[in-house]
């Protein structure tokens, strides 16, 4: 599993725009204290989408506990 924190609009890795993971070949964004599927970040797969830091499992759920 790999974790992402999007950087979009001027945030920062430590405090991203959102969270990401991707998991057998499925994103989740971290919205609303769960994880939910999404296919809005499908750019990260194809370089179409830039805005991001790779986290790890240990950083993301500290993000998102953090919310």
């Amino acid at each position: 599993m790999q974790h992402y924190a999007i950087t979009l609009y001027g945030t920062t890795k430590a405090a991203p725009f959102a969270v990401v993971r991707f998991d057998r070949g499925v994103f989740e964004e971290y919205r609303a204290g769960r994880w939910r599927r999404t296919d809005r970040y499908d750019g990260i797969l194809t370089g179409d989408f830039v805005d991001y830091e790779p986290v790890t499992a240990d950083e993301a759920e500290a993000i998102t506990k953090a919310r």
